[in-house]
């Protein structure tokens, strides 16, 4: 079995192809071959070992924690033999090969009208803006302020944002501000006086922040927020919550995953893919990702 993955803890140049022994099916997850890969930053972090204690590695283990693809065996009996699936992968084991194994707990069927490229997205991406949004209690005709408004979580934050029934001011880089626009948010041009810009077209505050970016725009949000409460960091939880915040608690189960795709195929958001690569490819991935300015996710396809 040929995975693009990593054999140690490292920068870019521990990264390679690798041929492995077949998975076997085992009491607990399932075993699916893979169709599509996404990748996403903490991906670079696994990789870089910045995670070590929190997410299981086993070398040499492939990168990536999201895959769909069809199911070969399930053990558990929930998912049958063929069958279309997406979710997050057990521990141990990472999604850019040939086969991974998907936490059973984890795993949802792609229903009608999502593709395997799209479903591939939504577990990190898309379920962290979901979360997100659902922990700031957004509610029809509040303003939502989305910092990092390009990159995986941000542009569908605020797609998510507007089904809610907000207005959304996306920050994001000046190339990215066609994208934040047809994802139904109002651009605000990233860097020095972003906040004076934000608060120009809110016409004062605004109701609640998701940051994807970090603890240097967070110095910024104090005067932008009406309740600090209602501030939610993907990229810095310690800063946020040293401002009245938090971080985004993650509910990772197939239940939340099915929403997810339901909402895909009821068209409440459209994944925004900036490229997808073949598996012989997943090291110019891998490094677009690292670059952290890419829009929206990369994908890779088997």
């Amino acid at each position: 079995m040929r995975i693009y993955g990593f054999d140690r803890y490292g920068d870019a140049e521990v990264e390679g192809q690798f041929d492995l022994a077949p998975l076997e099916p085992r009491d607990g997850p399932v075993l699916v071959d893979v169709l599509a890969a996404g990748l996403n930053p903490a991906d670079v972090k696994v990789r870089s070992g910045q995670r070590q204690g929190v997410v299981p590695v086993t070398f040499p283990m492939a990168l990536g924690r999201e895959a769909a693809g069809t199911v070969v065996a399930d053990p558990s009996g929930t998912f049958a033999p063929g069958t279309l699936v997406f979710g997050s992968c057990a521990a141990g084991v990472g999604a850019l090969g040939e086969q991974t194994l998907l936490d059973v707990a984890q795993t949802a069927a792609v229903p009608d009208g999502v593709s395997a490229v799209q479903a591939a997205c939504l577990p990190v991406a898309v379920g962290t803006a979901w979360d997100g949004l659902l922990e700031l209690g957004v509610r029809e005709g509040e303003t939502v302020l989305v910092l990092g408004a390009g990159g995986g979580v941000g542009i569908h934050a605020v797609q998510l944002a507007r089904h809610l029934g907000a207005r959304v001011l996306g920050v994001a880089s000046a190339e990215k501000a066609v994208h934040v626009e047809a994802a139904g948010g109002t651009h605000i041009a990233s860097g020095p006086g972003w906040a004076d810009r934000v608060r120009q077209s809110a016409a004062g505050r605004v109701d609640a922040v998701l940051d994807t970016v970090g603890e240097a725009v967070l110095e910024e949000v104090d005067g932008l927020l009406e309740d600090h409460r209602r501030l939610r960091s993907v990229a810095s939880p310690a800063a946020a919550a040293q401002l009245g915040g938090s971080g985004v608690t993650r509910r990772r189960t197939g239940e939340v995953y099915a929403e997810l795709a339901r909402l895909v195929a009821d068209g409440a958001v459209r994944p925004v893919i900036s490229a997808t690569y073949g598996l012989d490819r997943a090291a110019e991935a891998s490094a677009v990702v690292a670059g952290g300015h890419s829009l929206g996710k990369v994908v890779v396809t088997l």
